[in-house]
């Protein structure tokens, strides 16, 4: 009998009899090989995500308003206008744009540590009945991430400085989104909204 990949055929076997189709060893290990090429593609991307974030703008949205973004130097943009800005306030807006950053920054890392086996663990948990049971884990390990100590921390830091920017930036009061409410809901583990 000779087995290559996942075919199997007996030597010497007539032309017209039907050939066997049996997963092997070596095409369930070229599966994983191959989903495992597609994981390190999404965890490349996310690192080229992480390093974009740190030179492009952060942008801030709210409903039937133009999108802000606030670039590294800290100057704001409302839609196309330019904020003009004292030295004090383009101080906060940069420490605003520190704390998103450093915010979307674990969420990117622990999103590419959870992403770099998922897609092999979910595939080969498929093929032997639990593809479910690997979807919901990785849901919970999402879960357990945005609620964190870490992240939380990052979480009311963002809020602290968002607040402290619209206070002295009056312009961006209306893009001012998260609360203490969303804070606390990330420290005990309840959904909330954070949207930046």
């Amino acid at each position: 009998m000779a087995t290559a990949g996942w075919l199997t055929v007996k030597e010497n076997a007539p032309m017209n009899r039907p050939k066997r189709f049996l997963p092997s060893t070596v095409a369930l290990a070229a599966l994983a090989l191959l989903v495992a090429g597609c994981s390190g593609a999404a965890t490349r991307e996310i690192e080229a995500e992480r390093a974009a974030l740190h030179s492009d703008p952060v942008s801030m949205s709210a409903k039937n308003l133009p999108e802000v973004s606030i670039n590294a130097s800290g100057a704001v943009k409302v839609g196309t206008d330019q904020l003009s800005l004292t030295a004090g306030q383009r101080a906060l807006t940069r420490d605003y744009r520190a704390a998103v950053i450093e915010l979307v920054d674990l969420t990117l890392s622990g999103t590419a540590r959870i992403t770099d086996h998922a897609m092999s663990r979910v595939l080969l948990a498929s093929l032997i009945g639990r593809g479910d049971e690997a979807g919901e884990k990785i849901g919970r390990q999402a879960e357990a991430m945005v609620h964190s100590p870490p992240f939380c921390q990052l979480l009311d830091r963002v809020r602290q400085s968002q607040d402290r920017m619209v206070r002295s930036v009056v312009t961006l009061q209306p893009y001012a989104k998260i609360d203490a409410h969303a804070v606390e809901n990330c420290r005990a583990g309840k959904p909330y909204d954070a949207s930046i």
